[in-house]
């Protein structure tokens, strides 16, 4: 066979496309003797829609993923347990449906570009930069530095930094989100810690416990039987 012939025979075996990556895809690590549940979305692809869900009372985890046409979703922002009602903001599609003036947060501008910051207790925020957002969350990685302080957040259930199952959202240097959990009982910072192995400069500690859910296209990586009112999720869409 001549080079011409072998040329035209690669041509005509070649995949005429490659498919593209997906942009959110999940992982899981050891740390610890700990399991953790990573999902990274890849936020410059285009294809991720990072959306607050939120129900004025408690409902099923399915409810709400499904509800939302959630790809992923993950715990959201503290609540009382009886009643369900938040204890930090909750920003839907622009209008804020919950004022709750503590913690750090998370928010989702306009062009779904994802911040992580800290908020003054008792003052209020204004989120007219935001369009999805979450607030009461512990402050977990600052800058490079896991730096978990929830007592001078003026969080004071002892629950909180003691071992608990765990969530968080982070976002690397480059700025990818990643969505954490585990089922296992670990500190803020061996979450803090966790999450710094895997490249996040900045992160929340959303809530945990008995709360602690995640969700993965269409199944329940970690399931909670308690019920919750609010949640961070992510679409993903085709083009």
């Amino acid at each position: 066979m001549n080079l011409f012939a072998s040329i035209v025979l690669a041509s005509a075996v070649a995949p005429t496309h490659v498919a593209a990556a997906k942009p959110i895809a999940y992982t899981s690590f050891i740390r610890d003797k700990a399991l953790y549940h990573v999902v990274k979305a890849d936020l410059d692809s285009g294809r991720v829609n990072p959306v607050t869900v939120y129900r004025p009372q408690l409902v099923s985890t399915w409810k709400l993923v499904t509800s939302a046409n959630a790809t992923v979703g993950i715990t959201g922002t503290f609540f009382a347990p009886g009643s369900g009602y938040p204890v930090g903001d909750v920003l839907i599609d622009g209008e804020l449906k919950v004022h709750g003036n503590r913690g750090s947060a998370i928010g989702v501008d306009h062009f779904g570009s994802v911040d992580i910051f800290d908020t003054r207790f008792r003052k209020e925020y204004d989120w007219s930069n935001y369009k999805w957002g979450l607030r009461g969350a512990v402050r977990l990685i600052s800058g490079g530095k896991v730096c978990p302080n929830p007592k001078a957040q003026k969080f004071k259930d002892p629950r909180i930094w003691g071992k608990a199952s765990r969530t968080a959202i982070g976002l690397t240097k480059s700025g990818k989100l990643l969505l954490v959990a585990t089922k296992n009982n670990v500190t803020l910072s061996q979450l803090g810690k966790a999450m710094l192995s895997r490249g996040v400069v900045d992160a929340i500690s959303m809530d945990g416990g008995g709360s602690t859910c995640l969700y993965y296209r269409g199944k329940m990586v970690i399931g909670t039987a308690r019920r919750l009112s609010n949640m961070f999720v992510l679409q993903e869409t085709s083009e």
